[in-house]
């Protein structure tokens, strides 16, 4: 009878033992499953996070090459040179400007006392060949030429009033296509009242672009010769010619003498009513001192 019990013990811890392993089993699998379902899903998030990574990365390259290509840049240059012949080295800068497809915008000359001279022209280049015709102005100065060069990066405006060109267009063709589809009179006025607002305002922009444009295309360059044809030998010979300096001081003494004397006859005769009315009054009154004088008693002789 022990023995039976025995025997059906052992196969209840067997049959306990069993289960007890196939539950450990199915939790691991499960486990297993999770572990790789989670797994699956990290790697997934991953992947979708490298991928949009690359293609923000992207779209900001190719922001970056756009900003780069529409790069607007407006130079203004400023050269002075001093140079032996006026004419000769503005026809020679004519003829730079022209070689660059350039032209030119203000140009004009004076000279001054012993032999000075002066120009100053204004002249457009493209922007490719600044650097170039700022380099052969150089070389027409005799000494070391000041120069001034500015620049004014105007990307940003330029980048910004294009995209607010292309909102006002798509607003314009929305507008037009609800002018074909509009029935009443009153909404036809009002759309064609707005469409011409926003023409104008695509004009504004427009303008401001092909300004802008222009500007950053063509660089100006204003440019000051000077000419000083100035001989030692001639200032010295000036100096010491004590002949010419004597009529000089003698013809600016009589001029100075005439001018006296000018001035006094214009005065006695130009002052001639002031004068007669002034010797007429010392008149009277030299003749009331005499009167006065003969009236006046004579004094008592004393007696002896």
């Amino acid at each position: 009878m022990w023995k039976k019990w025995k025997v059906w013990v052992f196969v209840v811890v067997l049959l306990l033992s069993a289960c007890s392993s196939n539950d450990k089993s199915e939790s691991k699998m499960a486990t297993d499953q999770e572990y790789a379902g989670s797994s699956s899903n990290a790697k997934m998030d991953k992947a979708t996070a490298e991928d949009k990574s690359e293609s923000d990365s992207a779209n900001h390259g190719d922001q970056k090459q756009q900003i780069k290509n529409q790069r607007k840049v407006i130079y203004n240059a400023d050269m002075q040179i001093s140079v032996d012949k006026l004419e000769n080295t503005m026809e020679s800068v004519r003829n730079m400007v022209e070689d660059k497809n350039g032209y030119i915008v203000e140009s004009n000359t004076s000279a001054g006392e012993r032999g000075y001279e002066s120009g100053t022209m204004v002249v457009r280049v493209p922007m490719d060949g600044f650097r170039a015709f700022l380099g052969e102005v150089r070389k027409l100065s005799k000494g070391t030429p000041h120069e001034n060069i500015r620049g004014e990066d105007v990307t940003e405006e330029y980048v910004d009033l294009s995209s607010r060109l292309k909102a006002k267009q798509q607003v314009r063709d929305r507008l037009e296509s609800f002018m074909k589809d509009a029935q009443r009179t009153e909404d036809l006025l009002k759309i064609s009242a707005d469409l011409a607002s926003v023409q104008e305002e695509i004009e504004q922009i427009e303008g401001r672009l092909n300004f802008l444009k222009n500007q950053s295309d063509y660089s100006t360059v204003t440019i000051q010769f000077e000419v000083k044809n100035l001989q030692a030998e001639k200032l010295q010979t000036e100096q010491l010619n004590t002949w010419a300096k004597t009529k000089m001081l003698f013809m600016e003494t009589v001029n100075f003498l005439v001018s006296a004397v000018s001035f006094v006859v214009v005065a006695l005769f130009g002052l001639a009513p002031l004068w007669l009315i002034l010797i007429a009054i010392l008149y009277w009154v030299w003749l009331r001192s005499k009167k006065g004088q003969k009236k006046k008693p004579e004094s008592p002789t004393t007696l002896d």
